[in-house]
């Protein structure tokens, strides 16, 4: 399924914490949210996997935590942003590769995502940029490569070049602050 331009399932590693008090400034307290794409699935994590399913309303999509980093010099449209799930102890990161080997996405758990230096942050940095009334999460160590979910339901997310309906790289962002009990039937 991985190409050489995609790569699709999310692995779980450990990843070690810093502790010097030099790390960026990071907005204090992250924002919760589902995430969904174009095709209406919502991201969840079954067992170590970030896959993508059908959103239906007895389905709860995985919460994730999303603290914006310091602004971005690349471009202005774009927030600087760490994704984070599992109660914000995980985060999705993209590790910087050199060509002509493709990036994977997975999840690294970080006790303290506010001790990171910078070189140890870019790989769990995304470019949140608008696209339409959706956005579209770049690598920010890898440029050029995006999270996508695939077409087809229950398929890992993933990271990729190929752009286009088979690899769906927009997403929307749902407060997940919203205590969904309150507001059904």
């Amino acid at each position: 399924m991985a190409s050489s331009h995609s790569c699709s399932d999310v692995k779980i590693c450990q990843a070690e914490s810093h502790t010097e008090p030099e790390g960026p400034r990071i907005k204090s307290s992250p924002s919760k949210h589902f995430i969904r794409d174009t095709n209406q699935q919502i991201l969840v994590l079954e067992g170590s996997t970030l896959v993508a399913v059908p959103d239906k309303r007895c389905k709860r999509g995985e919460t994730f935590y999303v603290s914006t980093l310091p602004i971005s010099t690349r471009s202005s449209k774009a927030n600087r942003i760490a994704l984070a799930v599992s109660k914000g102890e995980r985060y999705l990161c993209c590790d910087k590769v050199k060509k002509p080997k493709c990036p994977s996405l997975k999840l690294k758990k970080i006790k303290d995502l506010k001790s990171l230096k910078p070189e140890k942050l870019l790989p769990l940095t995304f470019l949140k940029e608008k696209a339409g009334s959706y956005f579209t999460l770049e690598s920010a160590a890898n440029p050029g490569y995006f999270i996508y979910t695939s077409s087809k339901p229950r398929q890992p997310v993933g990271v990729t070049k190929e752009l286009g309906k088979q690899k769906n790289t927009q997403f929307e962002f749902v407060n997940a602050n919203v205590d969904l009990s309150e507001v059904e039937d």
